[in-house]
Protein backbone atom coordinates (compact mmCIF):
# COMPACT_ATOMS: atom_id res chain seq x y z
CA UNK A 1 0.00 0.00 0.00
CA UNK A 2 2.87 2.42 0.99
CA UNK A 3 4.43 1.78 -2.62
CA UNK A 4 0.94 2.75 -4.49
CA UNK A 5 0.68 5.48 -2.66
CA UNK A 6 4.52 6.40 -2.98
CA UNK A 7 3.87 5.99 -6.63
CA UNK A 8 0.57 8.20 -7.06
CA UNK A 9 2.43 11.04 -5.34
CA UNK A 10 5.68 10.60 -7.41
CA UNK A 11 3.36 10.59 -10.46
CA UNK A 12 1.29 13.71 -9.13
CA UNK A 13 4.20 15.55 -8.37
CA UNK A 14 5.87 15.21 -11.69
CA UNK A 15 2.66 15.72 -13.55
CA UNK A 16 2.59 19.23 -11.75
CA UNK A 17 5.98 19.88 -12.70
CA UNK A 18 5.65 19.49 -16.29
CA UNK A 19 2.86 21.27 -16.66
CA UNK A 20 4.14 24.30 -14.47
CA UNK A 21 7.52 24.27 -16.85
CA UNK A 22 4.92 24.09 -19.62
CA UNK A 23 2.83 27.09 -18.31
CA UNK A 24 6.04 28.84 -17.62
CA UNK A 25 7.75 28.32 -21.33
CA UNK A 26 4.20 28.90 -23.06
CA UNK A 27 4.16 32.55 -20.69
CA UNK A 28 7.67 33.45 -22.07
CA UNK A 29 6.78 32.32 -25.50
CA UNK A 30 4.14 34.91 -25.05
CA UNK A 31 5.87 37.39 -23.52
CA UNK A 32 8.63 36.77 -26.72
CA UNK A 33 5.62 37.16 -28.85
CA UNK A 34 4.40 40.22 -28.03
CA UNK A 35 7.71 42.05 -27.24
CA UNK A 36 8.28 40.94 -30.91
CA UNK A 37 4.94 42.49 -32.42
CA UNK A 38 5.44 46.02 -30.49
CA UNK A 39 8.87 45.73 -32.61
CA UNK A 40 7.05 45.62 -35.88
CA UNK A 41 4.06 48.41 -34.71
CA UNK A 42 6.77 50.45 -33.34
CA UNK A 43 9.05 50.30 -36.63
CA UNK A 44 5.51 50.23 -39.17
CA UNK A 45 5.10 53.76 -37.25
CA UNK A 46 8.24 55.26 -39.09
CA UNK A 47 8.01 53.24 -42.16
CA UNK A 48 4.73 54.61 -42.86
CA UNK A 49 5.55 57.95 -42.39
CA UNK A 50 8.82 57.27 -44.50
CA UNK A 51 6.33 56.09 -47.75
CA UNK A 52 3.99 58.96 -46.89
CA UNK A 53 0.74 56.37 -46.03
CA UNK A 54 -0.54 58.55 -43.44
CA UNK A 55 -3.80 56.70 -43.40
CA UNK A 56 -1.65 54.02 -41.46
CA UNK A 57 0.03 56.25 -39.39
CA UNK A 58 -3.43 57.44 -38.28
CA UNK A 59 -3.89 53.56 -37.70
CA UNK A 60 -0.89 53.15 -35.50
CA UNK A 61 -1.48 55.95 -33.47
CA UNK A 62 -3.98 56.03 -30.59
CA UNK A 63 -6.89 58.69 -30.28
CA UNK A 64 -4.62 59.86 -26.61
CA UNK A 65 -1.21 59.49 -28.43
CA UNK A 66 1.62 61.95 -26.74
CA UNK A 67 4.75 62.53 -28.06
CA UNK A 68 7.48 63.67 -25.67
CA UNK A 69 10.52 65.42 -28.29
CA UNK A 70 13.53 67.30 -27.35
CA UNK A 71 12.51 69.75 -24.38
CA UNK A 72 9.16 70.82 -26.02
CA UNK A 73 5.83 70.30 -24.54
CA UNK A 74 3.49 67.01 -25.25
CA UNK A 75 1.80 67.02 -28.61
CA UNK A 76 -0.98 64.74 -29.66
CA UNK A 77 -2.08 62.50 -31.93
CA UNK A 78 -3.26 65.40 -34.40
CA UNK A 79 0.01 67.59 -34.09
CA UNK A 80 2.03 64.75 -34.48
CA UNK A 81 1.00 64.10 -37.86
CA UNK A 82 0.74 67.63 -38.88
CA UNK A 83 4.44 67.92 -38.07
CA UNK A 84 5.44 64.31 -40.18
CA UNK A 85 3.28 65.75 -43.24
CA UNK A 86 3.78 69.42 -43.68
CA UNK A 87 7.07 70.21 -42.13
CA UNK A 88 9.30 67.15 -41.94
CA UNK A 89 8.17 65.46 -45.08
CA UNK A 90 7.93 68.56 -47.46
CA UNK A 91 11.36 69.57 -45.91
CA UNK A 92 12.67 66.04 -46.72
CA UNK A 93 12.04 63.30 -49.06
CA UNK A 94 13.87 60.26 -50.39
CA UNK A 95 14.12 59.31 -46.53
CA UNK A 96 15.65 55.93 -46.04
CA UNK A 97 15.68 55.51 -41.99
CA UNK A 98 18.13 52.34 -40.80
CA UNK A 99 17.43 51.27 -37.46
CA UNK A 100 20.87 50.45 -36.28
CA UNK A 101 19.51 48.92 -32.30
CA UNK A 102 15.79 48.15 -31.30
CA UNK A 103 14.92 46.63 -28.05
CA UNK A 104 12.30 45.94 -26.84
CA UNK A 105 11.06 45.16 -23.05
CA UNK A 106 7.06 45.18 -22.26
CA UNK A 107 5.47 47.62 -23.72
CA UNK A 108 7.91 49.53 -24.57
CA UNK A 109 10.42 49.90 -27.83
CA UNK A 110 13.54 51.54 -28.15
CA UNK A 111 15.22 52.79 -31.87
CA UNK A 112 18.38 54.15 -32.54
CA UNK A 113 17.75 55.68 -36.03
CA UNK A 114 20.03 57.13 -38.70
CA UNK A 115 17.37 58.45 -41.54
CA UNK A 116 19.43 59.42 -44.98
CA UNK A 117 16.99 61.96 -46.90
CA UNK A 118 17.34 64.84 -48.90
CA UNK A 119 16.79 68.13 -48.14
CA UNK A 120 14.54 69.30 -51.08
CA UNK A 121 12.52 72.01 -49.67
CA UNK A 122 11.88 74.55 -46.55
CA UNK A 123 12.77 73.15 -43.35
CA UNK A 124 11.48 75.69 -40.25
CA UNK A 125 12.40 78.51 -42.67
CA UNK A 126 15.87 77.14 -43.68
CA UNK A 127 15.27 76.68 -47.87
CA UNK A 128 16.24 73.65 -49.79
CA UNK A 129 19.72 72.92 -49.98
CA UNK A 130 19.77 69.87 -51.94
CA UNK A 131 21.54 68.42 -49.49
CA UNK A 132 21.44 64.29 -48.79
CA UNK A 133 22.23 64.38 -45.01
CA UNK A 134 22.30 61.67 -42.34
CA UNK A 135 19.87 62.36 -39.54
CA UNK A 136 20.79 60.88 -36.17
CA UNK A 137 18.63 60.15 -33.14
CA UNK A 138 16.87 57.97 -30.85
CA UNK A 139 13.04 57.56 -29.50
CA UNK A 140 11.21 55.45 -27.36
CA UNK A 141 7.75 54.36 -28.29
CA UNK A 142 4.98 52.81 -26.01
CA UNK A 143 2.56 50.49 -27.23
CA UNK A 144 -0.76 49.03 -25.94
CA UNK A 145 -3.64 47.44 -27.78
CA UNK A 146 -1.64 47.40 -31.29
CA UNK A 147 -1.36 51.10 -31.33
CA UNK A 148 1.75 53.51 -30.13
CA UNK A 149 0.71 55.81 -26.94
CA UNK A 150 2.99 57.46 -26.56
CA UNK A 151 6.59 58.49 -28.31
CA UNK A 152 10.08 60.07 -26.81
CA UNK A 153 12.39 61.27 -29.09
CA UNK A 154 15.93 62.90 -29.31
CA UNK A 155 17.68 64.29 -32.75
CA UNK A 156 20.82 65.27 -33.26
CA UNK A 157 19.61 68.63 -34.73
CA UNK A 158 22.73 70.50 -34.15
CA UNK A 159 24.44 67.93 -36.89
CA UNK A 160 21.27 68.29 -39.06
CA UNK A 161 22.66 71.90 -39.08
CA UNK A 162 25.96 71.14 -39.75
CA UNK A 163 25.16 68.82 -42.67
CA UNK A 164 22.91 71.42 -44.39
CA UNK A 165 25.42 74.63 -43.91
CA UNK A 166 23.02 76.58 -41.96
CA UNK A 167 25.68 76.38 -38.83
CA UNK A 168 29.38 75.61 -38.92
CA UNK A 169 31.35 72.40 -38.04
CA UNK A 170 33.03 72.19 -34.77
CA UNK A 171 36.41 73.78 -35.03
CA UNK A 172 38.71 71.06 -34.46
Amino acid sequence: MKKVIYWALLTVFLVSSAQAQTSKHSSKKHLKMSIDANKEIALSLSKSIMKGDWAKVEDLLSDDFQYFGDGQAAIGKKEYIYFMKEILSKGFTNMDMHFNRVVGEADMVAVDYTNFMDNSGVYFGIPATGKRIASTGQFMRQIKNGQVVAEWQTTNTYGMMVQLGVIPPPKK
